[in-house]
């Protein structure tokens, strides 16, 4: 059911701002929903390159687990199959210097859905990520900026070009100020306040 809401709402979205590039950041570039899915916080973000979004989803019953997913929007004509694997590799480059982390991951095609011209793809790697864990992470990080890179994966089986699949295989996210709205939604969380309106 979460993965079925989040494809529908990332659709909509894609479709309302399907001609618009996401030029920079601002302070409103996370969105949080926490009122239109019974069972989970999603926050999101498009990417500042094309119409991908990261995903992050914390179930409302156990707030110390973070599930992270990728919606990708392809124009190719050919579609990966659903369990099709991607190598992943991450760069994490922060604003202020210019040391950075890079390491490599793996995503598979977690669900996909054709819709006229557009392939939708929901790219999951399997875990499930402490919340805390997270929120040190990303506190010690300070401003950055995380790009992926969708690359074939290593494995015979899924020996097939990347870019014929995917119309762009790399995104890239601010993830300035995700650590205060993730300690923000995880307090809210623990203490079952995530209806109650700010002040």
């Amino acid at each position: 059911m979460k993965m079925f809401n989040l494809l529908l709402n990332a659709t909509v979205i894609l479709f309302l701002l399907s001609n618009t590039l996401i030029a920079k950041a601002n302070p409103t570039y996370w969105n949080v929903d926490h009122e239109s899915d019974e069972e989970w916080i999603n926050i999101d973000a498009f990417g500042m390159v094309s119409e991908n979004m990261m995903a992050i989803s914390m179930n409302k019953e156990r707030c110390d687990e973070l599930d992270v997913d990728f919606y990708f929007t392809s124009y190719s004509a050919n579609r990966a199959d659903d369990g099709f694997k991607f190598a992943l590799e991450v760069i994490e480059q922060p604003y202020n210097g210019e040391e950075y982390t890079n390491y490599e991951e793996e995503l598979f095609v977690a669900y996909s859905e054709k819709r006229g011209e557009r392939i939708f793809y929901l790219l999951d790697d399997g875990y499930l990520y402490d919340t805390e864990r997270w929120l040190e992470i990303l506190q010690s990080s300070g401003p950055f900026a995380q790009k992926i890179i969708l690359k074939k994966h290593h494995d015979p089986e899924y020996d097939i070009d990347t870019s014929s699949l995917l119309t762009d295989i790399d995104e890239v996210w601010d993830m300035t100020d995700l650590h205060n709205i993730i300690a923000r939604e995880y307090q809210k969380c623990r203490f079952k306040v995530y209806n109650k309106l700010e002040l």
